[in-house]
């Protein structure tokens, strides 16, 4: 079994249109000097640079509207959840009603892996 990677602010998340989720960390736990991104990662801005269509009401996105999962079962940093490279969740992006999923996420470490919450 293959356990999953932490992911920091080193790390590459993106949107389903490739642009990058704006992740920062508050967090005192670091891999390789970087601070490790928590399970609060819900309102992180996206810096997408798709346009709107207004005669599709289709609308780009602007942040993360949530996590669905990848929290660590066991890792955590002041009682929350670091996140791992298997997680997903949805962009505020339109078609309605959900955003657009995010894109699986490149950690860019190996040295700190963590469970993953049931």
């Amino acid at each position: 079994m293959i356990v999953p990677a932490v992911l920091t602010t080193e790390s590459t998340l993106t949107c389903a249109h490739g642009f990058a989720v704006s992740a920062g960390s508050s967090s005192r736990l670091r891999v390789g000097g970087k601070a490790v991104l928590l399970a609060d990662l819900a309102g992180q801005s996206i810096d997408c640079r798709l346009p709107d269509d207004p005669n599709t009401s289709t609308k780009h996105c602007t942040k993360v509207a949530q996590v669905s999962a990848g929290e660590s079962s066991k890792l955590t940093v002041g009682s929350v959840s670091v996140l791992l490279d298997v997680v997903a969740g949805l962009s505020d992006g339109t078609p309605p009603p959900t955003g657009p999923p995010l894109l699986p996420a490149v950690a860019q470490q190996a040295k700190l892996r963590a469970a993953v919450a049931p």
